[in-house]
């Protein structure tokens, strides 16, 4: 290799400093970075239509958890009762996906009547509910992605067909979520 001339680099510190360059040398290119995503869990999206947004500032967009027909509404109830959600009918194991983005404050079967439960903590203070689950998929403290499978339909807790109970919440108070 043929090393040109030194040429004087300018200190501040009044000590001459030299640095020598190959004659015609090129800088060598670096590699474009090689961006590696590791440790992602696949999830299925969401097929369905999402639901029409909540009225109010603040509130994520919600999407429909299930494929299924409604087979109780929200609100007062024929024999007296009040739904703070609503049901839907769906296939045994059909997979239930997050209907927003949020955190997981609750994963088991401990509440009377719902089964397996997942509620999930979303921005602006809602919270989602899903009741009735065969099995779930998360835990708390899980991070979930909207359109997440949270878990899978079935007929546990008070219900005799599988179903999903889905509740929106915001801060405690029952939010239609059609």
């Amino acid at each position: 290799t043929k090393l040109g001339k030194p040429r004087q680099v300018a200190s501040n510190t009044g000590a001459k400093t030299y640095t020598y360059e190959e004659a015609g040398a090129r800088p060598t290119p670096r590699p474009a970075p090689n961006y590696v995503t590791r440790n992602v869990t696949p999830y299925t999206p969401v097929t369905s239509a999402p639901l029409a947004p909540v009225a109010a500032a603040g509130a994520p967009a919600f999407a429909w958890p299930v494929s299924g027909r409604v087979i109780s509404d929200f609100g007062s109830t024929a024999s007296g009762g009040k739904n703070d959600g609503i049901n839907i009918a769906t296939t045994m194991s059909a997979p239930i996906h997050a209907s927003a983005s949020g955190t997981v404050t609750y994963a088991g079967d401990e509440l009377k009547n719902y089964g397996n439960l997942v509620l999930v903590k979303h921005a602006g203070g809602y919270t989602t509910a899903y009741a009735h689950a065969d099995r779930l998929t998360v835990s708390r403290g899980d991070f979930v992605a909207k359109g997440q499978v949270i878990g899978y339909a079935g007929q546990t807790g008070d219900v005799t067909t599988p179903q999903l109970h889905f509740e929106i919440r915001s801060n405690t108070t029952p939010v239609n979520p059609r």
